[in-house]
């Protein structure tokens, strides 16, 4: 069950959640075409043995697994940083994990940093991000 989002209780050190994810044609598709781009290392080959997933394929799990904890009525995306280690290769899989890292008022407006890693199946990372949102409030709550 989620919970309600309180800004005041979610903590820095909080872990959001983990998951482990199958990478797969259609995933690397799908994520490809969001970013509209048909580069032959998502479609059919690369250096790296095999075909590989789009940097940041993993760009929306932060929120997910936010979303998974908390019923918000939403964010808005205030930045984003990224270090790829590894390429997430086609037919592979990768464990998430998101923690958040921190949370600070700036001009009287609440946000929250999430950071997340992602690892293959022998350890090695594969990516690393760092989410900022500024948190709106709930549906239904006063302004």
């Amino acid at each position: 069950m989620r919970k309600r989002f309180d800004y005041d209780s979610v903590q820095p050190g909080e872990t959001l959640g983990q998951r482990r994810i199958a990478i797969s044609d259609e995933m690397i598709r799908t994520c490809a075409a969001a970013i509209e781009s048909s580069h032959p290392w998502y479609l059919s080959t690369s250096p790296f043995g095999g075909r590989i997933a789009p940097p940041t394929i993993f760009d929306n799990e932060s929120l997910r697994m936010l979303d998974e904890c908390y019923e918000r009525f939403g964010s808005i995306h205030a930045g984003q940083t990224w270090r790829f280690s590894n390429p997430v290769r086609l037919d592979s899989s990768a464990t998430i994990a998101v923690v958040i890292a921190d949370k600070y008022v700036k001009r009287d407006r609440p946000f929250l940093v999430m950071d997340l890693v992602a690892v293959d199946d022998t350890g090695a990372t594969l990516c690393r991000s760092r989410h900022t949102s500024l948190m709106t409030l709930h549906r239904g709550d006063p302004a």
